[in-house]
This record gives C-alpha cells, structure tokens and sequence, in this order.
C-alpha cells in the first residue's frame, strides 16, 4: 500500500484545487503554477523538489518536506480556502474541588505532588475527516476521522463521544486563553500517520478476499485452457508426423498459450488493490481544560509539575516524562529534578562530553 497522502501527492492536489498547475520535468522534480495568495495577486512560476537527488537537476528548486516553509505555506492556503471550520466544545470546565479528584488520577512514586493555582484553558484540537476508496473490481470508499490534540500531539481516541455528549458552539462561552498550538504541516503529519496505522486492517481484510477470489479465478481460467490444450493435444495425436494439419494445430496451441497468459495478467490487474485517499475537511476544535500549577517534591529533589484536569472525561491527562517523553499516570522524580515515568526514575545520569 503507497503511504495515504505523501507530502508529494498533497501538494499538487492542493495547489490544482487552489487553481494552480503543476508539470512534472523529472521523477520528484516540477514546474508550478503558483496560485495567487489573494484576490490582487500574480499567479507565480516555481520550481518544487520534493526528493533531494531532484535538487541536483535545478538547484533554484525549492525542497518540499514536512515542516519545510513552502509546504506550510500551501498548507495555509488550504486551509484558508473553506474546508476548515472552528468551533469550541459545549461543556463547562469546573474550577473548584477538583483538586483531590485530579491528584487520584496519578500514582505518585515516592514522592508528593502539592496543587497551587488553577486556571482553565482552552486547548485546540484538529479533526481530519479522511476519505479512504479502495479501488479494485469494485470501488468502496470509508470516511475515517482522526482526532488529533494540538497541544501536546495526542490521538485523541473518544473525542466523537464528547462531541455527541456536549455539542458544539460557533464561540467561545468562557473567555479563556488559549494554549500554543503545533502548525497545521505537523498537525497533518500526525494525522497522515495516524490513518496509515487505521488503514492497515481493511486494506489487509480486502487484499485476502480479493486473492482469494482472484486463485478461484486464476482456477477456472486454466482448467478452460488446459481442456481447450488437451483437446488439440488428442488431435495432434491421431495425425501422422507429416500431416500437414499440425502446423495449423501448433499455431491454435501458440494462440491459446498466449490468450491464457493475456487473461491471467488481465485478472492480476482486475483484482489488484490500489487506496487512494482525500482529505475532505477539518474542525479546529477548542476544548476546556483546567491546568492546575503544583510541586512535585521527593526527598531531596522538587520539581514544578502542572497537572491537567479534563473536564469531559473527569480525569487527569497523562503526564509525559521528560527523559523518554513517553506518556505515563505512573510520576516519578529523577534524582536530576526531572519529572519522569517509572522506567526512567532510577536511569543513570549521563555526563555531557565537552
């Protein structure tokens, strides 16, 4: 299966449906019609690489790659032309006596985790909606929505159920501040991944049925012409050596020889899976978070730790550890002063060669 959506695929639709053009010179290498930034501006003529031996064949080409300027900029033109939409989460955030409640949501290793202040934010989210078709005999298509924090990089598994729970507003209830978020060429990088990972189960369910169905048919498609051979086989048989019927025979063998072959490559092609896949819109979807300031404080060492509150599932957000970032409810504190995971508590400290 090709990676859903490369970062070569995305910016030519991107820039044909923005009303550019684009024409490939050499394999990764293309002259574009850059469309106007806005209503008064000239359409631009440029060079777009997007594999770096490609360079070598124009190096006035710009390198198009994930977090690369050009593609964040035809990123933003994209989302500029409509297809985003904002809205924030309809549920409130609780400020007062949840404190408790969130310390529960953490195993502390010895250690002790002292709140401070509470503020509520609100925290942005991006949800893609992807369509998936799998073109094969038949063409099938799936709508996949992939929810991604935008804060921390999360996939963000029940967000649907909190968005059928709550609704949504067009503004903002609280006047909260909002928290920084990661770009929209990050944001989708995540997201492409993340669709890749869901894709594998029905892309792989289909592949088997259609070998499957393709062995039945291969099957049948020699058993017609291994009885059509044997037939002419059994004449060639009954012919004496010089007749000169048997040229004709042995050119009747070569021709089903080759129509068997035609129609073994032609089911290959029938019955070969090919995904394409279209980014069909995305919410910028804001929802309210508590962010409680605190110490997290061992025997010799302390730490300052925020702990988030979710008000939609009524519980804490995993802390990430600040040695193998990982994701954790398990908070340890290095002898360092860094807040970490179990498995990083006890790591030896590394000396930094000067």
């Amino acid at each position: 299966m090709k990676r859903p959506a490369s970062v070569e695929a995305f910016t030519l639709a991107a820039i044909e449906g923005l009303g550019g053009a684009a024409e490939e010179q050499a394999p990764g290498l293309y002259t574009v019609l850059w469309p106007p930034e806005d209503d008064a501006g000239d359409v631009e003529t440029r060079r777009l690489a997007f594999d770096p031996d490609a360079i070598e064949e124009d190096g006035a080409a710009e390198l198009v790659t994930f977090a690369s300027p050009t593609l964040e900029r035809i990123v933003r033109l994209a989302t500029a032309s409509g297809r985003v939409a904002r809205a924030f989460l309809g549920a409130p955030a609780q400020t007062r006596g949840i404190t408790e409640r969130l310390a529960r949501s953490y195993h502390v290793l010895d250690a002790s985790w002292t709140p401070r202040t509470g503020r509520p934010w609100w925290v942005p989210a991006g949800i893609f909606l992807f369509r998936a078709s799998y073109l094969s005999d038949a063409r099938e298509e799936d709508l996949v929505e992939i929810a991604i924090g935008l804060g921390d990089r999360r996939i963000l598994r029940r967000l649907a159920e909190a968005v059928e729970r709550f609704g949504l507003v067009p503004d903002a209830p609280e006047a909260w501040p909002m928290m920084p978020e990661i770009t929209a060429a990050d944001a989708y990088a995540l997201a492409r991944d993340e669709l890749e990972r869901r894709l594998l189960a029905p892309v792989g369910v289909r592949r088997r049925e259609l070998a499957s169905r393709l062995a039945h048919e291969r099957g049948r498609a020699a058993a017609y012409y291994d009885e059509m051979m044997r037939e002419i086989g059994e004449q060639q048989a009954s012919l004496p050596a010089e007749a000169p019927e048997r040229a004709a025979l042995d050119a009747k063998l070569r021709a089903i020889r080759l129509e068997r072959d035609g129609r073994t490559a032609e089911l290959g092609r029938k019955y070969a899976l090919a995904v394409e896949v279209s980014l069909l819109s995305v919410l910028r979807l804001y929802l309210p978070r508590l962010v409680v300031q605190g110490t997290l404080a061992g025997k010799r060492e302390s730490a300052p730790l925020a702990l988030v509150w979710d008000p939609v599932e009524q519980t804490g957000e995993p802390v990430r550890c600040q040695r193998c970032r990982a994701l954790t409810y398990e908070i340890g504190l290095h002898r360092t002063g860094s807040v970490t995971c179990p498995s990083c508590v006890g790591a030896p400290i590394t000396c930094r060669r000067r």
